[in-house]
């Protein structure tokens, strides 16, 4: 069809030339980004999971810096344990120096200064390592973590020479001082006996003036009342000073028993074998002459504790009297000489008969070593000069607080001597101990420290695999690329070639028109 209006071969060059530079595009951007995926037109899937690996890459980057940076915190915890390794070998030689029997008190002394000042230095350590301001032996540090997340748990207990050493023994309690078991175990005649205790149903005579009481216990006489003759007639009756301390009753029991957690011990029993009991249920003893002061029943411990100058002994106890005035009073004993130190001697001096005191706590500070048994004994004071008296005493929670604590419980480092052959033996089997300690815990620093280097390997495979993934996905490929754009370009050359071809075939109707 001869026309000249429309080239339709014209227009089909045009078309497929534009297609082509159109198409030339795609690989340039490609070839010029070195991605295959550019926007979302180019793969929507493919971009999507692309994005996806992106984030997991970042996610096992971040993990590695991460484990770098924990890696180093963890040497700089273990590098300050190799130094408190140093200090426990250098206290353990000095433990072992003291320990020959070769030195005097005043070389001891000596060694007791340099012990006090590498203890300070653990210590010291201790409190000061840190990492970027983070506290790495008080206890504070610890990250939590589960085999499902890519954290690594880790924690660090506190370490310092409170912790360190033979831990086991706690606080040291008196044998049963608490009376939590107040079962029968054994009796004869007027002494019962429960766990940690035997008790003496009937009176006991203390001293006066310079003689010792008549009552032997546990081998010795009775020690001297401080207060034997103490004034009466403050609730009625005559006014004056007692009769004395420990008359003999003309009659009277004496009984005991566990009440609200305590052992209560108490006086009593009347006239002609009849019971006359006031509303605590306290038997009431006859007084031989009025205003008397008698003790009884009383308790032993059936152990007994070594005790330093400056050791602190404390209980709770309570007093009343029968219908009069109570006067209570314990001692310890050493049964090695006799010698005593009084815990307790309080009579009642005001108030009515019958009246009870609160729960109070008496401390003691001893000031004369040895080795002791407790002895705690109930009383009255017949304060109107009748016929009858009668008292009670409660005794509860019995503790030791030591100054220094012997060489057997000296279990941790920062308790430990070495003025003593037997501290220093003791001291140098805490220090091999906590020498374990703290190597056990280098190990398991040292553990972790393994453990985050084998997950850097591990994030650090991961992240390599990932990104070859994501390449396959996301990357040119440029063989392919090239080629293509090699294609179009030359689709382009020949499509405008044709075209020219085509506006020239338009010349021949010319020719019809000349």
């Amino acid at each position: 069809m001869t026309v000249i209006n429309t080239n339709s071969a014209a227009l089909l060059a045009r078309a497929y030339g534009e297609q082509a530079n159109r198409s030339i595009l795609t690989p340039m951007e490609r070839l010029s980004s070195g991605l295959r995926i550019n926007s979302a037109s180019d793969d929507a899937a493919g971009l999507a999971v692309a994005n996806k690996m992106t984030a997991n890459i970042k996610d096992y980057d971040l993990s590695v810096r991460n484990s770098v940076d924990m890696i180093s915190l963890l040497m700089t915890a273990e590098s300050a344990l190799d130094q408190i390794t140093n200090v426990q070998q250098k206290l353990a030689n000095l433990a072992v120096q003291s320990a020959t029997g070769t030195y005097e008190q005043q070389d001891r002394d000596s060694m007791e200064l340099e012990l006090y000042a590498l203890v300070a230095e653990i210590d010291r350590i201790a409190v000061n390592t840190r990492y970027s301001d983070v506290s790495l032996l008080d206890g504070s540090f610890g990250v939590s973590g589960s085999n499902g997340s890519s954290v690594l748990p880790v924690s660090i207990d506190t370490f310092n020479t409170s912790t360190v050493g033979r831990t086991w023994g706690g606080r040291e309690l008196f044998d049963n001082g608490d009376f939590g078991s107040g079962t029968v175990t054994g009796s004869a005649g007027n002494v019962d006996t429960i766990a940690g205790w035997k008790i003496y149903k009937d009176q006991i005579m203390l001293g006066q003036g310079t003689t010792p009481g008549a009552t032997v216990v546990n081998g010795h006489n009775a020690p001297i009342d401080p207060t034997p003759t103490p004034p009466v007639g403050n609730s009625g009756g005559p006014s004056g000073t007692s009769a004395g301390d420990d008359r003999a009753p003309a009659s009277g029991t004496y009984n005991w028993k566990v009440e609200d957690g305590a052992l209560r011990v108490y006086s009593g029993l009347g006239l002609g074998g009849v019971q006359i009991s006031d509303d605590n249920s306290d038997v009431r003893q006859i007084t031989a002459v009025g205003g008397d002061v008698i003790h009884g029943p009383y308790i032993v411990s059936e152990s007994s504790k070594t005790f330093l100058v400056g050791d602190k002994i404390s209980f709770d106890w309570r007093a009343g009297g029968g219908e009069d005035f109570y006067s209570a009073f314990a001692y310890l004993l050493d049964e090695s000489n006799g010698n005593t130190i009084i815990l307790l001697d309080e009579t009642q001096s005001s108030g009515s008969r019958g009246d009870y005191t609160e729960y109070q706590t008496k401390v003691t500070t001893v000031t004369t070593p040895g080795t002791y048994k407790f002895v705690f004994v109930a009383g009255a004071l017949d304060d109107n000069s009748g016929t009858f008296a009668g008292g009670s005493l409660y005794v509860d929670n019995i503790a030791i607080d030591r100054a220094r604590l012997l060489p057997a419980q000296q279990h941790l480092v920062s308790q430990i001597s070495v003025l003593s052959v037997a501290e220093a033996e003791n001291a140098t089997n805490v220090l091999n101990y906590s020498i374990e300690q703290t190597s056990k815990k280098r190990a398991e620093l040292g553990a972790l420290i393994n453990r985050y280097s084998s997950a850097i390997d591990g994030y650090s495979m991961m992240g390599l695999n990932m990104r070859q993934a994501r390449s396959r996905i996301r990357d040119a490929e440029y063989t392919v690329e090239t080629s293509k754009l090699a294609k179009q370009q030359i689709l382009a050359q020949a499509s405008m070639a044709m075209l020219a071809q085509a506006n020239a075939s338009k010349n021949a109707v010319l020719e019809l028109i000349k």
